[in-house]
This record gives C-alpha cells, sequence and structure tokens, in this order.
C-alpha cells in the first residue's frame, strides 16, 4: 500500500498529469462515457486502500484533444476526460472487477499533448534529451508508488520506448490503446487475456 507521504508528492508533482484506474461506476451499457469525469471517487476516505501499486498502466503522451490537462484545476483528471469524443470508458470497462482496478496510469512523456502518435515519435526522435529527460523523470515518479510494479504499455509505441530503456529494471507488458477501434467488451476481453 502506498503511503500517505508519497500519495501526497505524486498528487502535487503529477497530479495533472497522470491518474489512477479508479472511475465512477455509476454508468450503464445505454452510456458507456457517463461519469467517466467524475473525480468525486478521489475523495474517498478509503482510497489508499483502492490503491493498487502493483501495476503501472503507461501511455505514451497525453492526448490534445482533451484540453490542456497540464493547465488543469484538478488534481487526477488525465485519464478522465468528459471530451465527447473521449475512450477513457473503455480503460474503466476492461479494468472494473478486476485486480488491476486502482492502478497508477500515467504518460511517459509529460507535457507534450499530442493526438497523432507519429508526430510524437517525430518529435521524440528530434529531442533525443527530451527522452532521456522524461525516462530519469518516469524513474522517480513510479519509485513513490514504493513498490516494483508491472509496466503495462498502452499501445506498440509506449511499449518499444519501455523496452528500449526500461527493460533490465521492470516487467513490461503491452496491450492496446484504449483508444483503439474495438469494442469495449472485446477490449476488456483482450486485456484481461493478455495481462492474465
Amino acid at each position: 500500500m502506498i503511503s500517505k507521504k508519497n500519495y501526497d508528492l505524486l498528487k502535487k508533482k503529477y497530479g495533472k498529469v497522470a491518474s489512477w484506474a479508479i472511475w465512477s461506476t455509476d454508468y450503464s451499457n445505454a452510456q458507456p462515457k457517463k461519469n467517466t469525469a467524475d473525480l468525486s471517487v478521489f475523495k474517498n476516505k478509503d482510497l489508499l486502500k483502492v490503491i493498487n501499486t502493483g501495476y503501472v498502466f503507461v501511455g505514451l503522451n497525453a492526448s490534445s484533444t482533451h484540453g490542456d490537462v497540464s493547465q488543469g484545476t484538478d488534481a487526477w483528471y488525465n485519464f478522465h476526460s468528459n471530451y465527447t469524443y473521449q475512450n477513457d470508458y473503455k480503460l474503466r470497462f476492461a479494468l472494473q472487477g478486476t485486480k488491476y482496478w486502482g492502478s497508477y496510469i500515467t504518460d511517459l512523456i509529460k507535457y507534450y499533448e499530442e493526438v497523432d502518435s507519429g508526430k510524437v515519435e517525430s518529435y521524440l526522435r528530434k529531442n533525443p534529451d527530451v527522452v532521456k529527460q522524461n525516462i530519469e523523470d518516469f524513474r522517480y515518479e513510479i519509485s513513490l508508488l514504493g513498490d516494483k510494479p508491472v509496466l503495462v504499455a498502452l499501445g506498440s509505441k509506449t511499449y518499444k520506448m519501455l523496452r528500449d530503456y526500461l527493460e533490465d529494471e521492470f516487467e513490461i507488458r503491452q496491450i492496446k490503446h484504449y483508444s483503439y477501434t474495438i469494442g469495449k467488451e472485446d477490449y476488456r476481453r483482450e486485456v484481461i487475456d493478455i495481462l492474465k
């Protein structure tokens, strides 16, 4: 279990660019995106008991279509979008009721908001120092969890970067990014099958 001190430090330093795999479960099949952005779940007095530090789900970078997450007013907003076309709900559906619920979720590259991963790759190739700096920051961020978690890459580009830089330090697995064109039920089946 994460310490209150480390939770508060993560919230202060990374609260605008990371989150936890905890969402409101007040939704239905008819409204699968309902309450995805409800951050009241982080006000639960037993939150530290719900948090799971055994797994970290890792995206490449923040999507620019969800607004400027780095300038948002609430901590843990990332991966909890109310954007009409968001797919965060698929990740919620895939992890709900599993041992992965409550896991930490973050992006490998901080403060570079771009929806096109090809543009992100191009930017990173031209700026190798940005990659090195973000990898070091990621190591520190993950160290605050207190455990050595399994890293779950959201997509092949993230998986390649994690493998290139951190393969000797962490167990790394890969699942499709939740924005992939796939139904939520099929996505859940794939995620559970890969991670079991």
